[in-house]
């Protein structure tokens, strides 16, 4: 498919439209999994997905991030992430992920380069680090945890119209900030608009074929938020494709996810491919009979 195709297919869209046309269609479809401490899921469906999103932008517009504020988050891969994520959208103000092993230094910078408003985070943990350096922010206001706080940042506030939140984003509003890592120098901060990443969602959906209906695909959600390859593949494509994403806040559990999972669509860097073969070659060569057919089936 043409570039001017795909212009034509986005045109107008944002991260927020994207959200409510998969919500109108496909509302009654598993959003969102989570494993809970006595290893039972809980599932979200798009409804109830966009109920907490509507509960957390109320939540958000009350401590007071409006259009165009930039909110920066440090969560591992869970549901909240997700909620927050779109709750600030909704606000018309720009959610911002950085990497949940930043030092209270590289906070410091990240969340002072975008002059975030508030900051939100997962667990105590988290805070502390923001704490330490809270007096080098000048910008940041609150810094909201969402493991005491769930309960007041999803309820308590009333929803959010998202009809009328999805006014305040346009094609042109920054969507998100993308802090490089592996360059030299302090991590460079790329701006992507609404119309990028829509655009990129719709390229990468048109990848898989125009005949391939990935409506339900289950992904499962490992690789770090401040990630755009997970950002774009579990969270924006969501949106776009009405992925079923079951969060894995350990990556070093990611295999034992796929494994109960079944992922349909499964992204990784090489590392985490490179992982995955060597454990399954340990347990090959652990046990002759699956040795000696795994020689087998390659001599074959």
């Amino acid at each position: 498919m043409k570039s001017v195709d795909i212009d034509r297919m986005v045109d107008g869209q944002t991260v927020a439209s994207i959200f409510l046309q998969t919500l109108a269609t496909h509302g009654d479809r598993v959003a969102l999994r989570e494993r809970q401490p006595d290893d039972s899921w809980a599932e979200w469906t798009f409804a109830e997905y966009a109920e907490h999103v509507a509960g957390a932008t109320a939540a958000l517009r009350d401590l007071g991030v409006r259009p165009g504020d930039r909110v920066v988050l440090m969560m591992r891969n869970v549901a909240a992430f997700h909620m927050v994520d779109l709750a600030a959208v909704f606000c018309g103000a720009t959610p911002i992920s950085i990497y949940n092993s930043s030092s209270p230094e590289q906070i410091a910078y990240l969340a002072g380069h975008c002059e975030a408003k508030l900051a939100i985070v997962e667990d105590d943990g988290f805070a502390e680090r923001f704490e330490k350096v809270r007096g080098q922010l000048n910008t940041l206001e609150q810094i909201v945890t969402v493991a005491d706080d769930a309960g007041e940042l999803f309820h308590g506030h009333g929803l959010a119209d998202l009809e009328e939140g999805a006014t305040h984003v346009t094609p042109d509003t920054l969507a998100t900030v993308i802090y490089t890592s592996g360059t030299t120098g302090p991590p460079k901060g790329v701006m992507l608009s609404h119309y990028n990443i829509a655009w990129t969602a719709e390229s990468l959906k048109r990848a898989f074929g125009d005949d391939i209906d990935l409506t339900g695909y289950r992904v499962v959600s490992y690789l770090p938020m401040a990630h755009i390859a997970e950002r774009m593949t579990s969270h924006y494509q969501q949106a776009i494709n009405a992925y079923e994403v079951t969060v894995c806040p350990d990556a070093g559990q990611v295999a034992t996810y796929f494994k109960e999972v079944r992922p349909q669509i499964a992204f990784g860097v090489p590392r985490v491919w490179e992982k995955i073969s060597a454990g399954v070659m340990a347990a090959i060569a652990a046990d002759p009979d699956n040795k000696r057919q795994f020689d087998e089936g390659i001599e074959a």
